[in-house]
């Protein structure tokens, strides 16, 4: 045992030796290799002031496809039929497109984020229980996410156009594909609006939609597409993140980089699909 003992002290002054020379040569070598202890710049670090969009994110052409009724026979000129919805999503899926979330679009306007290949947005106004019915089995079906903008006073409405209930709203809601947006309270145009009426219109609509639905309501959509440019900062002072916007004028309309801003982006009717996935 004793013989063992001088054997021992000498493989562990080896050790120790070797490691020495090794830090030696790692402090005296300019291409040792250097691990940096520096924290990755978050996406937030890269963020413009609000609501600016990143001129990083300029470059990638992102349409939004805006909906509304779906019905088995058109009542109007801007539904669509359930058949004629899923040869859209063929579409899409046979050209390589991916639907993102708002908040990837979002993310990547503010920060030059990166993207799937081809993405596009899927936008569905109003809260139509025909979209409920047709569009939301179509999205999983294809597990397409997409954007439903429900104006909190017509939930469950039966008269005219019926609309979704608050239990279909909060079944989409909670599904992982749809994210909800406030549409407003009435519906009212809020360029015609006094600013005390607009701040309800904006402010009481998020707060019945967080109350019903358990989640934070963090965009806007305004109700076709009118606004001015203090609603603008008052959209901001209600909470929201963003806003979709539209106009009946198709020279007006263009891809989402190619907004104002993130309290304006601009969206396509859906009758200029087939027009607009062409140029992806």
């Amino acid at each position: 045992m004793r013989r063992a003992i001088p054997w021992l002290i000498l493989v562990v002054l080896g050790g120790l030796l070797a490691i020495a020379i090794s830090v030696i040569l790692n402090t005296h070598n300019p291409t040792a290799k250097v691990v940096s202890t520096q924290p990755t710049p978050k996406l937030e670090s890269l963020a413009v002031p609000f609501p600016e969009i990143n001129p990083k994110a300029r470059a990638l052409d992102i349409p939004i496809i805006m909906y509304h009724d779906v019905r088995p026979i058109k009542d109007i000129d801007w539904d669509i039929t359930p058949k004629h919805l899923e040869k859209h999503f063929k579409t899409i899926q046979q050209k390589g497109i991916t639907p993102i979330t708002l908040e990837q679009l979002v993310e990547h306007l503010r920060t030059g984020s990166a993207l799937p290949a081809k993405p596009i947005l899927l936008s569905f106004d109003d809260n139509y229980l025909g979209e409920y019915l047709y569009a939301f089995p179509l999205l999983k079906k294809y597990h397409y996410p997409a954007v439903w903008s429900v104006h909190t006073n017509y939930v469950g409405n039966q008269v005219g156009k019926p609309k979704a209930n608050w239990s279909q709203v909060k079944e989409m809601s909670h599904s992982g594909l749809i994210t909800i947006a406030s549409h407003t309270v009435n519906h009212l145009r809020l360029d015609k609006l006094s600013p005390e009426k607009v701040d309800y219109e904006l402010q009481e609509s998020k707060r019945v939609l967080e109350k019903q639905l358990g989640v934070a309501i963090n965009y806007f959509t305004y109700p076709e597409g009118d606004f001015l440019d203090s609603v603008k900062d008052q959209v901001t002072k209600a909470g929201y993140q963003a806003a979709l916007t539209m106009s009946l004028d198709e020279k007006k309309e263009g891809p989402a980089n190619k907004s104002e801003d993130l309290l304006s982006i601009m969206r396509y009717g859906q009758s200029r699909f087939e027009e607009i996935i062409a140029k992806m």
